[in-house]
């Protein structure tokens, strides 16, 4: 009778967690004019989505209201992790060189509006991909973490290998949510700045809270990235160890109660990057090509 009882209760509570997700638009983006459209990054407000080559070289921009898209950058490593300020005015990115075999990156910023280019952070090792905070930027490198804002206060996260790296108001403190012999990687707040989700190497999608307590297991899910304050998209793929075997776009609970698969994975679709509002993704395919879709979830 417990036994029975208890799975009445697992029953209703998987009831109460499903969700109804309807997918209300879906269509190639830059359909016929570019041909490589790689590792999108989706403005807060859904209405712009930075996109590179391949390779990382270089960086655009496309404006979804207007259908007119930008060059930012012919850099190498441009491409690799850029991000828009807070307050979606500027975009920040990296620039890759090579001096007597050593890599170097410094940072650079892109006004939106002027579509003035400037340094940032002068050349550095190690430095990391940049880090949106309130106000500016955050540059981490071997030379240090350097705030470069207008505002001293607020919150942000970042990774150092097996560590999270979580600042408040200037106040760091160190996390080790997850044990792995591998990296953190795709760490990001979510839009409300409560939570943290992160990928912890050959382990998979994690979201903890911002005092490393872990609040859910997403699984063995690659790129994830907010979707909303409640929502991660990411990408399910296999391998065989040299190429892609398959890859689709997984929409996922953050608290880890539901999860749905957007895309199947014969389609190749990776990288998924989502708007703040939670109803607006953007993805690539493994050719290049660059989708839009829209959900609503009741």
């Amino acid at each position: 009778m417990r036994f029975k009882l208890l799975t009445i209760a697992l029953a209703g509570t998987l009831l109460a967690t499903a969700q109804e997700v309807t997918i209300t638009r879906h269509e190639q983006l830059l359909k016929g004019v570019e041909s490589q459209a790689y590792s999108p990054v989706l403005s807060a407000d859904g209405e712009k989505v930075l996109f590179s080559q391949s390779d990382y070289r270089g960086l655009k921009v496309y404006d979804m209201k207007n259908g007119v898209t930008t060059k930012i950058a012919d850099d190498a490593m441009a491409g690799f992790c850029p991000t828009f300020s807070r307050d979606g005015k500027t975009v920040y990115f990296m620039s890759q060189s090579r001096e007597d075999m050593r890599v170097f990156r410094e940072m650079k910023s892109y006004d939106l509006a002027s579509r003035a280019t400037a340094v940032v952070a002068e050349k550095s090792r190690g430095m990391l991909a940049p880090v949106a905070v309130e106000g500016g930027l955050a540059v981490v490198s071997d030379n240090g973490r350097k705030m470069m804002s207008n505002r001293q206060s607020g919150v942000f996260a970042y990774a150092d290998g097996a560590e999270l790296v979580v600042v408040r108001n200037g106040v760091e403190k160190r996390f080790s949510p997850v044990d792995t012999k591998y990296t953190y990687l795709w760490v990001s707040l979510s839009p409300d700045q409560t939570k943290i989700l992160f990928y912890a190497g050959a382990k998979g999608a994690y979201v903890c809270d911002l005092d490393g307590n872990l609040l859910a297991d997403l699984g063995k899910y690659y790129a994830p990235a907010w979707m909303g304050d409640d929502y991660v998209v990411a990408e399910n793929s296999t391998n065989d160890g040299h190429q892609y075997e398959s890859c689709q776009i997984m929409l996922l609970k953050a608290d880890g109660t539901f999860k749905k698969a957007l895309t199947k994975p014969e389609s190749m679709s990776m990288n998924p990057t989502a708007s703040a509002s939670g109803n607006r993704i953007v993805y690539s395919t493994i050719d290049g090509r660059m989708y839009l879709m829209e959900l609503t979830i009741k």
